[in-house]
Order: structure tokens, then sequence, then C-alpha cells
């Protein structure tokens, strides 16, 4: 049977882990419901059929130690006034909210802390934004934060510190979900022994397909399943293939100059730096190899094989990430990962598990 042929329910449920599209509706120019650039609008995602969405609250850590909070609520209060006011989308905290958002049609908005620094090493910043509804936190983003390890750092801590374990303690003592998606092995690691509950890399790929710190060894993706968490897919190309994360890590070589120049006059200028980087990222790609949704398809495939296929789905990274797969541009094109699922073998039943019931069914476990 053809993908073309397969019964696919109208309501299958499409729910992705993680993107950064908050970061770029701070723009006052940029409309939520339509864009030309970007990954992720109202117009695409209807067209593509995404039904909930974790919204990550990214800041970047050159805000780090002192100026991240501010920030974060910024990227909030937009979410509020784009995306919540408008009635285009509900923050949702439970599964039984999200339920009632799909059932109004409306997009199940979950709200996630991309980076630990923006709690500034305060488990009572740490419960604030619990309050306010943000339900998980990547324990690091690129670098290492006061309490852990990131993936992209040098080892600071050897995984998490005597305050890192707090903070986890208390994540868990708050059912806030610890995302370690950018956390260095040895973070996982104390994870692990510090905690009891389910917890999720919410993007992050095998490291068997694509050997880079950044994603999961088969060890830790069966630890992740073995206490029923999950795992999110990044679409990332750099990511998804090692061949295309090394032809940017020599364009990051070939720039690395020319952005410290960049940077001299205004070092201490987060906003500065921080825009500087971006600009920086999108060269970074430039001239790289490209995927398609089988590249995608193959680290599902190995995530499955090894944590089984319950604890597998999407984690785009998309408005994240300044290239894609070919087919996979933006949140339009899921039809394209459903129809590439069904061909590589997949039933329908295990088609809904990737594309959104494993992952509601692991917040399940964190409803009140």
């Amino acid at each position: 049977m053809t993908a073309q042929n397969r019964k696919f329910p109208q309501d299958l449920l499409v729910f992705d882990a993680h993107c950064d599209t908050v970061h770029d509706l701070v723009d006052p120019s940029i409309d939520f419901r339509k864009r030309n650039q970007g990954h992720v609008d109202l117009e695409k995602i209807q067209k593509g059929g995404l039904k909930a969405q974790i919204f990550a609250l990214y800041v970047n850590p050159v805000y780090a130690p002192h100026r991240s909070i501010k920030k974060a609520l910024l990227l909030y209060h937009t979410l509020e006034k784009k995306i919540f006011s408008p009635g285009y989308g509900i923050k949702v905290t439970s599964t039984a909210e999200m339920d009632s958002a799909v059932r109004k049609n409306k997009l199940a908005c979950w709200l996630s802390l991309e980076g630990g620094h923006i709690i500034e090493n305060s488990v009572e910043i740490l419960e604030f934004f619990s309050s306010l509804g943000i339900r998980s936190m990547t324990l690091t983003h690129m670098k290492n934060t006061d309490w852990a390890d990131s993936s992209a750092d040098s080892p600071r801590w050897d995984g998490l510190n005597a305050l890192g374990k707090k903070i986890v303690a208390r994540m868990q003592e708050l059912h806030m979900i610890i995302d370690v998606s950018h956390a260095s092995d040895k973070t996982v690691e104390d994870v692990l022994n510090v905690t009891t509950a389910p917890f999720m890399a919410s993007h992050s790929n095998a490291r068997a397909l694509c050997d880079i710190p950044r994603n999961l060894p088969d060890d830790i993706i069966k630890e992740i399943a073995d206490r029923n968490g999950y795992i999110g897919v990044n679409f990332f190309p750099v990511f998804l293939k090692k061949t295309i994360f090394d032809q940017v890590s020599t364009n990051v070589q070939k720039y690395e100059h020319q952005h410290q120049e960049m940077l001299q006059q205004k070092r201490n200028d987060p906003d500065f730096v921080s825009k500087a980087e971006s600009e920086l990222f999108e060269k970074y790609v430039k001239g790289s190899d490209n995927v398609d949704v089988n590249v995608v398809i193959d680290h599902i495939d190995h995530i499955s094989d090894i944590g089984g296929i319950d604890c597998v789905g999407l984690g785009s990274d998309f408005d994240g990430i300044n290239s894609t797969p070919t087919d996979l541009t933006d949140v339009s094109c899921y039809p394209v990962l459903t129809e590439g699922l069904a061909l590589r073998g997949y039933s329908a039943k295990e088609i809904q598990k990737i594309m959104g019931l494993n992952l509601f069914h692991f917040l399940k476990q964190f409803d009140p």
C-alpha cells in the first residue's frame, strides 16, 4: 500500500517539542499570522496540521549571569501579545488544557525555558517561572551554567555541582520537566542519579548516526526511554549528518577572527553580541550539503530501535535553525514526514505515536 493510499485520521495529533519562534516575534514587524520568512506561523500551521507546540523562551547565554530574567519575561510578554491575546493559540499547562484547546481548533501552546542560566542561579526564580506556567527547562545551552555542564563547552563541574543537583531536585518536586538537550553526558548521568522522574531531550538526535557531542549516545537514549522519557528528533542538518557538521565547523573557524573584531567595541553589550552571533550563524551553513526527510527518519529509526517506539517524536527546532532538510522547510511540510514514515514501513498507529501521541503521553505523567 502506498503512502498516498493509507488512511490517516483527520484529527492526527501533530505535536512538536521545540521551536524558537518567539525569539523572532519580538521584532515588531513580524506578524504571527503570516511570515515571508521563518518556519512557524498561523498559515503554515494550518497547512501542516500542527495541533500543539512547545515554545521555547530562548535567552542567549551572553545575558548571563544577571541579565537573563528580564529577557525571558519580554519573550513571555511577546507570546501573550502576539499569540494568546489575539486568540491564535492558548497557553496550556496540562494535557487536559491541551485537549480543550485542540477541541476549540486553537494551537495548544506549552512553554519552556531554554537555558538554565535564565533562572540566574536561584531556586526561587525557578519557582516563579513555574508559577507562570513554564512547564520545562533545558539545564544548559551552548555554554556551561554556574551549576551544569553543556555538551558544547569544556567541562567545568563534571556534570552537575551541588547547586545543580538542588535545582533538578526542585524541578522534580515542582513537576517541572527536566530537558537535557544541550547538556553534557555527565550532566545527564547526574540527572539520572539525583532524580526519579521521567525527563526529556526535546530536540536531540542519535550520536551513532551523527557523532557529535550535541547528540545522544545509545546508552543515554536507552536510559531516557527506560524512565518513560521522550526524545524529540531535531531537523537541523548540522545535527543530522556528520559531514555537514564538519563543513559548518570549518566555516566557524573561517569567520572567527571577523567575529572577534566585530565584538571588539561592544563586547559588554549583550544585545549587540546576540545579534552579531545570529548574523554569523547564518553564514556558517552556506555551501554545506543538503539532506532530505529520509535522514530525519534514519534518526527516528535508530532511536526507536534503541529505546522503543514509545520514546521518540518531533523536536524540530524550527526558527532556531538556519537550514532545514530540503523537503521539511517549515511546519507546513509535516505531511511529507508522515508520508515518509509510511513509505519506511511504519504503521498508522506508530506514525500517530511519532507525530505527537508519544509527547502527549510523556507530558501526561506531569499532570496535576
